[in-house]
């Protein structure tokens, strides 16, 4: 059984042993897959773009030649592993950061066919060269293609504006979208209680309350941090990154025009509720103060 790795414990390694620790959950990507992703979102979390890139490179190369493995298995480490390449290209040669360079196409096209125009769109969509116009009505009812193209806005914004590391933002860059899903169609309402099913009968849906529909709530947030948190295998390092970056989200909103002042300051008081025991969960997490501290920071 691979052993899982807290952040103290990689701090505390050589280079060598940190390379083999990561060659070991790379290469046990298949059969130890909470291991595995429990390192990917500790690394992306702390930007630790090298290691990480190591560490997928190491798993991509094991499930190509797996037969067991899954399609999805092999979507998710390629999807990850480009990533981490276009973020550490951006990280060290930020000046023409919206064309591709030649060594970043090369090691793309390693992993996967590049179009190198589509690319370049990315990169520039990535960067902050091109923006859409949002409205509201285009988000409302959270359109996937909508959603995904606003997000890569917001790990733009939260680089230039916050110098949040696009390591770190990306761990919200899906979950987000699926929390504000999950709230729209009721998924994250109170659980009917089993006497009330008993004496009712089949369970009648509740509507959803009315949210502003990019704006968390405390209550459902709650729930779907809970998620994160307690569900086997647990994810840390996206609820803490969640939590964390709700202030910057709020103002990108702010600067986008799709949420007033007073909509961000009554969403901010709101979510302060939270605070204390997401505080407390994470104090209590051995391997990694640095969550407990940026909780403790929270909303700066």
């Amino acid at each position: 059984m691979t052993k899982m790795l807290s952040w103290q414990d990689l701090g505390e390694m050589d280079e060598a042993a940190r390379q083999a620790a990561l060659n070991a959950i790379g290469e046990a990507v298949v059969a130890e897959t909470a291991v595995f992703h429990h390192t990917t979102d500790m690394l992306s979390y702390h930007n630790e773009l090298a290691g990480l890139i190591h560490l997928l490179q190491t798993a991509h190369t094991r499930l190509k030649r797996d037969k067991t493995a899954s399609e999805w298995q092999q979507q998710t480490v390629t999807a990850l592993l480009m990533d981490a390449l276009i973020f550490q290209s951006l990280a060290t040669s930020p000046a023409d950061s919206a064309t591709a360079p030649p060594e970043l196409i090369t090691a793309l096209q390693t992993i996967v066919p590049i179009e190198v125009a589509e690319l370049n769109r990315y990169l520039a969509h990535l960067t902050g060269y091109t923006q859409y116009q949002w409205e509201l009505a285009h988000l409302a009812e959270h359109p996937p293609q909508n959603m995904a193209a606003l997000m890569i806005e917001f790990l733009t914004f939260a680089h230039k504006e916050a110098g949040v590391a696009y390591g770190r933002s990306t761990l919200i860059r899906a979950l987000l979208p699926t929390y504000f899903v999950e709230r729209r169609t009721g998924q994250l309402n109170p659980r009917q209680d089993f006497g009330d099913l008993m004496r009712s009968g089949r369970p009648i849906p509740k509507a959803p309350a009315s949210f502003h529909p990019l704006a968390p709530d405390s209550d459902t947030l709650q729930r779907y941090l809970a998620k994160l948190l307690n569900y086997d295998p647990i994810r840390p390092y996206p609820a803490a990154a969640l939590f964390t970056l709700m202030p910057t989200w709020l103002h990108f909103l702010q600067a986008r025009r799709l949420l007033t002042p007073a909509e961000a300051s009554a969403t901010l008081a709101d979510l302060a509720s939270l605070k204390g025991d997401l505080h407390t969960f994470f104090a209590n997490l051995a391997g990694d103060d640095g969550l407990a501290t940026a909780v403790a920071h929270w909303p700066s």
